[in-house]
Formats: C-alpha cells, structure tokens, sequence
C-alpha cells in the first residue's frame, strides 16, 4: 500500500530540487550576463584609448615643452583664452576625463584591470607621471584635493600592474622609459 506522507515527501523533495535547480540556473545566468556587460565595456574602452584621436592626444601632451608649473600655466593654461590654449584645454580634457572614467569603472570593479593594462593602460601612468605637478597646482588653487582622483588611482593601478611585467627595471635605474616616474609612483623612504 503507497503511503501518502511518502508520496508528499517525495514531491516536495523533487519540488525544492527544481527550485533550487533554478536558482542554481538564475544565479549562472545573471554571472554570465555581467560577465558579458564588463567584456563590453572593457572592449569599449580598448577601442577608445586604442583611437588614433587618443594617440594623438597623448603623443601631444606627452612632447609639450614646460619647465616648471609657472610655465606651463603661462604657456598652457586656459586662462590665457587664445585658441591654441582652448585647443589645447580640449585635447588634455578629453583624455583626462576619459583617464578618469576608466579609473572609476576599474575601482568599482566594472571593467577588467588586465584588459585596460593591455589596451594603452600605460599612457594613463605616463600622463599622470608626468602632469602631476600641474594636477597638484589645480587641487591647490582650484579644484580641491579629489580633483581626478580616479585617475590618479588608474594611473597607480597601471604603474603596479607594470612593475610586474617588466615596465620598469628592477632598481629603476635600468634606463626604461617608465624608470623616470618611480619618484611619482613609488614611496619616498627615510634614510
């Protein structure tokens, strides 16, 4: 004789299966599908600092002759309102807000730090290595201590990222290019 607690037993037992089943199927699903939103993103990102207009701007701001900050504010600043100088503020914003951008997506885990290492992840290291004195005039005199924050985090993230895979030499006196900012990225130690 079939026993009805049983039977009851039974279909709950393969009720909750299916439930959790599907749960287990949910949960695969929505990994998936972020896995997929972040490889989009990343792969958006790569073809904008991939760009031949992101080149472009880095090649000029990174050969721009300046001194000291005195000089660069006198040359570059936007305060001087010639067209050369609101060319130029364009193409460094441009690139630093999209410096910036990428820095937020990648501290907030939305983009893939060796895809963004992979597609000209350096040229944010190399910027911020080499404007930091102009980054710390305008957190003094304009923008507050937290202007480009997220860049300056990317930037950081780059340099360990490198450091790792031969970007720099192992006592920074190798002559690689990335050796001259080791006084920006590296901390400085009391002898």
């Amino acid at each position: 004789m079939v026993d009805l607690a049983e039977i009851q037993a039974a279909y709950y037992m393969v009720a909750a299966t299916g439930v959790l089943i599907a749960a287990i199927y949910y949960i695969m699903n929505m990994r998936a599908a972020d896995r997929n939103k972040k490889v989009q993103l990343s792969t958006s990102i790569t073809e904008r600092l991939g760009s031949k207009d992101s080149m472009r701007d880095f090649a000029t701001l990174m050969t721009l002759k300046w001194n000291d900050i005195d000089e660069y504010v006198k040359k570059y600043d936007l305060s001087d309102n010639s067209e050369g100088a609101r060319e130029f503020f364009a193409q460094r914003w441009t690139l630093w807000a999209l410096y910036e951008n990428v820095g937020y997506l990648l501290k907030n885990g939305l983009v893939d730090a060796e895809i963004v290492y992979h597609s000209q992840g350096t040229h944010p290291m190399f910027i911020w290595g080499r404007y930091l004195p102009v980054f710390e005039y305008y957190r003094k005199k304009e923008l507050g201590p937290r202007y480009f924050e997220n860049f300056e985090y990317l930037a950081r993230r780059m340099w360990e990222m490198g450091k790792t895979r031969g970007l720099t030499s192992p006592d920074f006196k190798g002559g690689l290019t990335a050796d001259v900012f080791k006084d920006v990225f590296e901390p400085k130690t009391v002898t």
